[in-house]
């Protein structure tokens, strides 16, 4: 998914879409490109909006990485997940859909092992987030009544990373022609009742939506692998 404006980060992105900001020696969304290669991928579509002929220009027909390389064209914003429904055939059952401004280390090949495990409908790769309060926090009902206090307590939330494996057949969930986000989909497939799992991402991972995450990742690419 590479079609955002990313207006956070202008003036960078005024001239150049995101996924082409380069992180070190390569733009961000190669990264994900190369991972994806070593894993085995060889089948990649970028659905683009903003300055998406720019991307397709850099990249070309994937023939340099062995690959091939497909390009959509959003006509309109359609969210972070929208535009995968304007891809009309797939060549297997599996789809694996990733934003283009994400630096990670993922390990693709545990994850897609995860998802076949757990015979998942769709699978979101989420890091775990601790909160810790500096308060006593009451609990109580709708009449006021406290039922229990807790000092100072810790909670640990799942953050959505961007990067999803699920059956091709979802994404016929995703209405054709208006934006629709990817907790959208997450949201309507636990409604149909597919099976939707969470997969604990443990390796590096960063997006560069604001530019103080940009500014970081290009400190941390020079202590990562990426083969």
């Amino acid at each position: 998914m590479a079609g955002g404006r990313g207006e956070r980060l202008s003036p960078l992105t005024d001239t150049i879409p995101k996924p082409l900001l380069k992180v070190g020696k390569r733009p961000i969304v190669e990264y994900s490109i190369l991972r994806l290669h070593q894993a085995g991928v060889r089948d990649f579509t970028f659905c683009l909006n903003y300055r998406g002929e720019m991307i397709q220009q850099h990249f070309g027909t994937g023939k340099q990485w062995q690959a091939q390389f497909e390009y959509l064209y959003e006509t309109q914003p359609l969210g972070t997940i929208g535009g995968a429904a304007l891809k009309e055939s797939f060549r297997f059952e599996d789809v694996l859909v990733i934003n283009g401004d994400l630096l990670t280390t993922i390990n693709f090949e545990k994850f897609y092992g995860f998802y076949l495990d757990k015979d998942a409908d769709m699978a979101v790769a989420t890091i775990p987030h601790r909160v810790s309060l500096a308060y006593g926090i009451l609990e109580m009902d709708e009449h006021h009544e406290v039922h229990t206090i807790r000092e100072k307590p810790t909670y640990t939330y799942h953050l959505n990373t961007g990067i999803y494996l699920m059956r091709r057949e979802l994404l016929r969930l995703i209405p054709p022609g208006r934006r629709f986000d990817a907790v959208d989909l997450i949201q309507k497939a636990m409604e149909k009742g597919y099976r939707v799992r969470s997969f604990p991402l443990l390796d590096y991972w960063i997006d560069i939506g604001q530019m103080e995450d940009f500014k970081k990742a290009e400190e941390d690419v020079q202590f990562l692998d990426f083969g």
